[in-house]
This record gives C-alpha cells, sequence and structure tokens, in this order.
C-alpha cells in the first residue's frame, strides 16, 4: 500500500522533470530563410525605460543622452516639448524615461542589403512575433529582451525570429526620478 503510494505521487513529479527538461528558451540567432531586403522602416514605437542612467543633458541643444541599464551603449534623444524637469536633471543620476524610437527591421545576410553599400549595424534581433496583438519582441546582444507595441500597418505577417532591427533614438517624452 505504502509503495503504490509513493509511486502515485512521484510519477507526476518524474513526468513534470522530464517535459521541463525539453523546453528552451527562444533565442534570437537563428538565420531567418528568404532574400535580403528591408521588411519595414519608421516603425514608431515608445517604451518605458526604468532604469536609465543620465550621461549628459545638452540644455541649449534641447538633447539628452541616456545608457539603459544592463547596456553598453548609449543613445542621445531630443527632448520633447513636454518635458518641463530638465533643468532638474543632471548627469549620473538614474531616471526613468519614456522614449519615443523608430525601428527598422531588415533580413540581411552577412550584414549586408543586396544594392547597399555599407554593411547595416543592427542594434537588437527579433525575437519574437505575436500579430494578434501587435506585439514584437526584440533581443539586444547582451541578452536583455524588451516587448513593443507597435501600430497598424506594421508588417509582422513579414518579420521573422532573427531579422535584424536598427533601432534609432527619436525624443525623450518624459522624465523622472
Amino acid at each position: 500500500m505504502a509503495l503504490s503510494r509513493l509511486i502515485s505521487h512521484l510519477l507526476p513529479f518524474a513526468v513534470a522533470m522530464f517535459l521541463a527538461g525539453c523546453w528552451t528558451a527562444p533565442v534570437a540567432t537563428v538565420q531567418p530563410a528568404g532574400e535580403p531586403r528591408l521588411i519595414q522602416g519608421a516603425i514608431a514605437v515608445q517604451s518605458v525605460k526604468n532604469a536609465a542612467i543620465v550621461s549628459s543633458v545638452d540644455r541649449a541643444a534641447g538633447t539628452i543622452v541616456l545608457r539603459t541599464a544592463g547596456r553598453a551603449e548609449t543613445a542621445t534623444y531630443r527632448v520633447g516639448p513636454q518635458v518641463t524637469n530638465l533643468d532638474d536633471i543632471k548627469a549620473g543620476e538614474v531616471v526613468q524615461a519614456t522614449v519615443a524610437d523608430d525601428l527598422t527591421v531588415y533580413l540581411l545576410q552577412d550584414g549586408q542589403v543586396p544594392g547597399a553599400v555599407a554593411t547595416v549595424a543592427a542594434n537588437a534581433r527579433v525575437l519574437r512575433v505575436d500579430p494578434s496583438y501587435r506585439l514584437l519582441t526584440l533581443q539586444y546582444p547582451g541578452g536583455l529582451n524588451e516587448t513593443f507595441k507597435v501600430p497598424l500597418g506594421t508588417k509582422l505577417e513579414q518579420m521573422a525570429t532573427g531579422d535584424s532591427v536598427v533601432i534609432r533614438p527619436v525624443a525623450v517624452l518624459a522624465l523622472r526620478r
């Protein structure tokens, strides 16, 4: 009796452990199928950077340079007219920044698009595409993932895991300490 009860408790545990070992996290390092091309440019997105470090502020030029926690590179943004507390922000501070970016999605072959003179320097790769909710999840080189809600008309059906993404910083819409 005790042995059968032990087996009945261990069997679901063993099955769960076996199935858990079969799952792997998605990665964006695959080479997507198809001919190299520009899939879509100027996809306007907004996001909140919860722990952005201010590298510099140029009040005269109306720009701010931010580095997102977990990423090595910085991004220069134009300061939007709705940001009213720029005089209070200093270099070295950690802020919450709502930013606007433009995404350009490519299917590249060795960093090239046919007919292009220069190599495209991608900032991220597509990790997941969810057309039903218009979500595009990107993976940055350090492994950090970020999901964006994209506007209507975005060609999500043409995008796939592994596509290269160039992110162009546009503006800071809000800053909060």
